[in-house]
């Protein structure tokens, strides 16, 4: 599959509609407009959990490329990104569990993206060697505690942390109340404190 930047009329067209025009006329073009509006959004999520380029765009094209396969199935109970982040996470987890790793996170994820989403982390302005070892030091000791947490904790984290994603999309990304969002959020944070204790102190 490859993405394009469509025609005028498909790039105002509802998600809803692109899905019925997939579905029912067998439009490449339409699901084509779907992958480019949430291509890179996916990927950002993935590349997140498994902080390896490459397997995370495995496993994004795999997610569009099951989205595509079982469009049918999409009820539109709820929105498309929704249905698709659920399939991701399938994905995931999924693999998680064949290579029997333990995940690890990404803390950032640039616009144009491909040096952070390598690593890169250039030096602040000022900054001595020694304060840009330290601050280095820091953020692999933040992104292990994350990578370490329970699966739940270590997605929510990664959603409302480092995707800044609303409360109510979570609720709705994970099917849970917006109060269990809360309340797992602070569980999580905590837990991520205890971990990294010895940098509050």
């Amino acid at each position: 599959m490859s993405l394009s930047n469509g025609n005028k009329e498909l790039t105002s067209t509802a998600d809803a509609e692109l899905v019925r025009q997939a579905v029912d006329l067998e439009s490449a073009e339409a699901f084509e407009e779907l992958m480019s509006r949430y291509y890179e959004r996916t990927y950002a999520i993935i590349f997140r959990m498994v902080r390896e380029t490459e397997a995370a765009r495995d496993l994004t094209q795999e997610t569009f490329l099951k989205a595509w396969r079982g469009l049918s199935s999409y009820s539109g109970d709820a929105a498309f990104f929704t249905w698709l982040y659920r399939i991701a996470r399938n994905l995931v987890n999924s693999e998680y569990r064949r290579l029997r790793v333990r995940p690890q996170v990404v803390m950032t994820l640039g616009d144009s993206g491909e040096e952070d989403r390598q690593g890169f982390d250039p030096q602040s302005a000022g900054e001595s060697p020694e304060e840009e070892l330290a601050r280095l030091e820091r953020r692999e000791k933040i992104t292990d505690a994350i990578a370490g947490l329970p699966p739940d904790f270590r997605e929510i984290i990664v959603l409302r942390d480092l995707e800044k994603t609303s409360y109510d999309d979570i609720a709705e990304l994970l099917e849970i109340p917006v109060g269990t969002v809360r309340s797992r959020l602070h569980r999580a944070r905590m837990e991520l404190k205890a971990k990294l204790s010895d940098m509050f102190d």
